[in-house]
């Protein structure tokens, strides 16, 4: 029997720095014949009703998800959560702390941008925002649109990256167990988020004995066929070592077509529903 991929668990909306409103990006999806999807906005749950209900009406099942920023030793780590209750009041008051500091990291940014003669000013970047988290590619798109730089990847590239001018570090990032805990403590379904982005391989196992992590992203837009195998042999070998499951899951990371270290349209990174279900049955 054919097994079916139709699902992506990993993707943004303009709830934090994707391209497409929740309701917008549902459709697509739709067009591309997935089946089940996560929203995982960083940083942010604002999005997930709207892509729910437009998910049913189009027949796709959406999963709540999130993707939350931590460093782990002066590394920056994301931690994906699925299935929590995203309604959380606690949760949501933490999450609107996350949002101011979200913006006046940008003030700080755009401060730094001006002292090297990029004029931009916040209204600028806000309205790409939609409400949402506030990022860097939305500094980005200012800087296009003020015909500083060509791309999202040459605004990067040139001022937005770590050690670039423009670069300003996140103030008061939680860590990797704080970002498990708020998982767990929602009733959710922690995950490390695309690890070959980092130097954890050897301490994985010790995230899921001392913190509980729930699983690993191994199937990813920017994993290749070695890292997928170096990701399920090490799922396998913590499996074994510690006699539990570890959940294994997957997506493109979609914000837009035009983003990543991959770009690529929708629907090219999926993985099978079983994944998925995984999750729905958690």
């Amino acid at each position: 029997m054919t097994e079916n991929k139709n699902s992506d668990l990993h993707m943004h909306s303009t709830a934090s720095d994707g391209g497409y409103s929740p309701s917008e990006l549902m459709k697509k999806c739709n067009e591309v014949q997935l089946e089940i999807v996560s929203l995982t906005d960083h940083d942010s749950v604002d999005g997930i009703e709207e892509a729910i209900l437009s998910g049913e009406k189009l027949g796709i099942q959406v999963i709540p998800g999130i993707e939350f920023s931590t460093k782990y030793k002066g590394k920056s780590v994301h931690i994906l959560g699925y299935q929590f209750d995203y309604k959380n009041e606690k949760l949501q008051v933490m999450l609107k702390k996350q949002k101011q500091l979200r913006r006046d990291r940008l003030d700080t940014i755009i401060e730094k941008l001006d002292r090297i003669d990029l004029k931009i000013k916040p209204d600028q970047v806000l309205k790409h925002t939609d409400g949402g988290s506030i990022g860097r590619p939305h500094v980005a798109k200012a800087l296009i649109e003020a015909g500083y730089v060509k791309d999202v990847a040459e605004a990067f590239e040139l001022y937005l990256a770590e050690g670039k001018p423009g670069y300003v570090e996140k103030s008061q990032e939680m860590s990797v167990e704080e970002a498990i805990n708020w998982v767990h403590q929602t009733n959710g379904i922690a995950i490390v988020a695309h690890p070959d982005y980092y130097d954890v391989d050897d301490e994985l196992i010790n995230w899921v004995k001392d913190w509980g992590l729930d699983g690993i992203e191994v199937y990813h837009r920017d994993h290749n066929e070695e890292a997928v195998k170096r990701y399920e042999t090490i799922a396998d070998s913590i499996e074994k070592e510690l006699g539990r499951t570890l959940y294994r899951t997957g997506g493109s990371d979609f914000h837009h077509e035009d983003y990543g270290r991959v770009r690529e349209p929708l629907g090219v990174t999926r993985v099978s529903n079983q994944l998925a279900n995984q999750l729905l049955e958690s």
